[in-house]
């Protein structure tokens, strides 16, 4: 419940504002999901593009959530964004 209130305060606070993003200095990588039923992937380009340098990765398949199980794709995203070694194929 926590965290649906949370989306409901942030999508409350300002509607497609992305501006204070642009002063983030973190490498930024941005995961979204394909078949995200709350937010379409349009949020997420929008998301990628204010903040300096982020990389968009757009999962296909997955919904609002992680998936219980992190597949090998996403998971090697991850790794890839914070410099570790790629998940080695089966």
């Amino acid at each position: 419940m926590r965290a649906a209130l949370n989306h409901a305060y942030a999508g409350a606070a300002r509607v497609g504002s992305t501006a204070d993003l642009a002063s983030v200095t973190a490498p930024t990588l941005v995961l979204h999901g394909t078949e995200d039923p709350m937010f379409p992937p349009a949020h997420a380009e929008a998301t990628a593009q204010a903040v300096p340098g982020a990389r968009l990765v757009l999962i296909e398949g997955m919904g609002h959530t992680l998936p219980s199980q992190l597949d090998d794709h996403l998971a090697d995203e991850i790794l890839r964004h914070t410099g570790r070694e790629a998940h080695a194929p089966a």
